[in-house]
């Protein structure tokens, strides 16, 4: 399904699988499941309990938590558990103990059982979206997500993409084993990316009317352009290439600019981005970097 694209998708053309039927998404959405579940049974227990780009949690937590949502979307019970939150200092906000809850039950459990939940799940989840989600549903239908979320149809599938996709590369970096950078997975979180470059831009960033941001995503896998301006309105839109160079021209490979994006880099790390990936206006540059994170 992966599409052929030799050279980057220009700022003129759309993002792959932006208009993706249901049954599209669907299909792209499991397939990164069964990616999710088949690196879950390769994982040692040195891996299981390597350090992830999460605070505070390993690879295996990872997968607990994927686990755990799916597991929520099937119509499984909430867990009632309450972690011993004085040691879990990296959990700082309501919606990360709304995270950890399951996660901490599910380290009660140990790797084999979290595995063979997740494998059951996987499955569980191929009939229930086989049966209940197809060509024919309404896209905009507002449905009920994980966490008591209520979003369109459409959005909340693109949103379960972004959120497997990301955390299949929260494993992988734990454990030190790249991969998944080409996949229909990453092209539609590229997409979800891409899209919220005008809110990065203008809210975000705070950029100025008649600002310019040039961004160039590389590769490996994904490649792309985009152009976003501030119009004379104070609204960011995107636009097409112009002779006028950019007020900020950001060139990125698509690992880093996932990770940016995802909210996986740190002051450091963006830090030196500025400093080497960045032309043009310093100041706008150094808010910008740590504003395309766009996750929660």
């Amino acid at each position: 399904m992966t599409p052929p694209h030799a050279t980057p998708v220009g700022p003129d053309l759309p993002m792959p699988f932006t208009h993706a039927g249901v049954d599209q998404l669907v299909s792209i959405w499991l397939a990164q499941l069964d990616v999710i579940r088949d690196l879950a049974e390769e994982l040692t227990a040195e891996q299981w309990a390597a350090a992830s780009p999460c605070p505070g949690w390993s690879a295996g937590d990872v997968v607990a938590h994927v686990l755990a949502l799916e597991s929520e979307l099937h119509g499984a019970p909430l867990t009632d558990h309450e972690p011993d939150w004085a040691a879990l200092p990296h959990i700082t906000s309501d919606f990360g103990r709304l995270t950890e809850r399951a996660v901490d039950w599910y380290r009660t459990k140990g790797q084999d059982v979290v595995v063979a939940e997740l494998i059951e799940i996987t499955a569980w989840r191929r009939d229930d979206l086989a049966h209940a989600w197809n060509a024919d549903s309404d896209p905009n239908e507002v449905v009920t997500g994980p966490l008591g979320l209520e979003l369109p149809r459409e959005r909340l599938i693109r949103t379960r993409i972004l959120d497997t996709w990301v955390h299949e590369q929260d494993i992988r970096t734990a454990i030190g084993i790249p991969g998944g950078l080409r996949s229909d997975a990453a092209w539609v979180c590229a997409g979800q990316f891409a899209f919220g470059l005008p809110y990065v831009w203008g809210k975000k960033a705070a950029a100025p009317i008649g600002a310019t941001l040039d961004l160039t995503v590389t590769g490996p896998g994904v490649s792309f352009e985009r152009l976003v301006q501030i119009n004379e309105n104070g609204r960011a839109e995107f636009i097409e290439r112009t002779a006028t160079p950019a007020t900020v021209s950001l060139t990125l490979d698509w690992p880093t600019y996932a990770a940016a994006s995802a909210g996986r880099l740190n002051s450091d790390s963006t830090g030196a981005l500025v400093a080497n990936s960045c032309r043009g206006d310093d100041q706008l540059a150094a808010r910008l970097m740590p504003a395309l994170a766009v996750t929660p």
